[in-house]
């Protein structure tokens, strides 16, 4: 009897080794229908052909999934404002060329983008991973302007948490997820399922609003965006 049982032990073991996930290539997402809210938040998953890039590229992948080779890029979900939005990502490497930011800094980071009216009055949640690996919360603020052209990059305030932990460093090949959900006035950040960041927004972040979206700069990277349910249509 015990014979006999070995081989359907061994078939029902292999099995279950091929439905594990690599950890690191960002899990496939079931079809619409089926997918369920992601965390707390409520995200669910969002095709890449809803993205709109205001610079660079994105490399669909999948229903769900693409990826991000350019050094520069930015790119907004749609024209109403979220409350929440999120991504898992793996980490590919530098980009083939480096964009230094208009300071002259060269930093290798992704984040989000939150109640992005438009370039020059947007608020960041930045994952940095070179040279330091850190999460950087800013308002980009400058009222009356719109394009980079105008504002550069004017306008910054880089906020400070009420309450904070370390986040890992970031290597390549590894899964990550970034969320950011703002409740009233109070941002909270989560990486990996932990708080890693929770503040208030000053009344700046206030004066005005759009869609959430994505930036990224001199990195390679597989994404999955996730987001809240818009606020209106």
């Amino acid at each position: 009897m015990r014979r006999a049982l070995l081989p359907v032990l061994v078939i029902a073991a292999a099995a279950c080794a091929a439905t594990r996930s690599d950890p690191g290539v960002v899990a496939a997402a079931p079809d619409a229908e089926s997918q369920p809210s992601a965390g707390g938040a409520g995200l669910t998953p969002v095709r890449p052909s809803e993205l709109l890039p205001t610079s660079g590229e994105i490399a669909p992948d999948g229903p769900w999934q693409f990826s991000i080779r350019s050094p520069t890029f930015r790119a907004e979900l749609g024209h109403s404002p979220r409350s929440a939005v999120g991504i898992a990502f793996v980490y590919r490497g530098p980009t083939a060329t480096d964009e230094p930011l208009t300071s002259g800094e060269l930093r290798r980071q992704i984040g989000l983008k939150l109640r992005a009216r438009d370039t020059c009055n947007v608020v960041y949640v930045m994952w940095h991973i070179e040279p330091s690996s850190r999460i950087a919360v800013s308002v980009k603020s400058n009222p009356g302007q719109q394009r980079h052209s105008q504002c550069s990059d004017r306008g910054y305030a880089f906020l400070q948490p009420s309450s904070s932990a370390p986040v890992g460093v970031i290597k390549a090949g590894e899964r990550h997820v970034l969320e950011a959900v703002v409740r009233d006035r109070q941002l909270r950040v989560s990486t990996d399922g932990a708080a890693s960041w929770v503040g208030e927004l000053p009344l700046e972040a206030f004066t005005f609003d759009g869609p959430v979206g994505l930036r990224s700069d001199n990195g390679e990277f597989s994404v999955e965006l996730r987001a809240g349910a818009p606020a209106h249509d």
